[in-house]
């Protein structure tokens, strides 16, 4: 899939506004934590919207909704986390100082060749958590092997 490559301070001050969706062989990144068997499934939607000056510098504000096929780390069966992600983005060549320690504003540098898709997969990586687990209660995990194996049986032997 080709990348969608942007001005991302163009955007920004003519306040245009992108909207579309990304497939799972556009993000090889994200497809290493998803259920590769219902990678085919996986649609990120996203809108992208330019403001030039929301917070008194070229900003963006983007949303990306997904379902993520994954695996719940407590039964080891399928799941499907659906995200929905706002962010909003200053734009400007170095870190503004009045956004510093702020967790709601995050800070871009001003590039003719932003990937975006590469911001929607990164954003989508952190919010998967460590573990996903089933918000209900999973099935317990049965043990299926056959005999119990004692590991002092080769011991026996050489007692004798």
């Amino acid at each position: 899939m080709k990348p969608t490559v942007i001005n991302n301070l163009e955007i920004a001050k003519k306040q245009e506004s992108l909207t579309g969706k990304i497939t799972a062989k556009g993000c090889d990144r994200l497809i290493e934590g998803i259920d590769r068997t219902k990678q085919d499934d996986l649609d990120i939607n996203y809108q992208l919207s330019g403001h030039a000056s929301t917070f008194h510098l070229p900003s963006l504000h983007l949303t990306v909704s997904a379902s993520l096929p994954l695996v719940c780390q407590r039964c080891l069966e399928a799941m499907q986390l659906d995200v929905t992600l706002s962010f909003d983005y200053v734009i400007s060549e170095e870190e503004p100082a009045s956004f510093d320690g702020d967790d709601d504003v995050d800070w871009i540098e001003a590039s003719r060749e932003m990937n975006l898709n590469e911001l929607i997969e990164d954003e989508l990586l952190i919010a998967i958590p460590l573990a996903p687990t089933h918000d209900h209660a999973c099935k317990p995990l049965k043990l299926e092997s056959g005999e119990k194996h004692n590991p002092f049986a080769a011991l026996k032997d050489l007692v004798k």
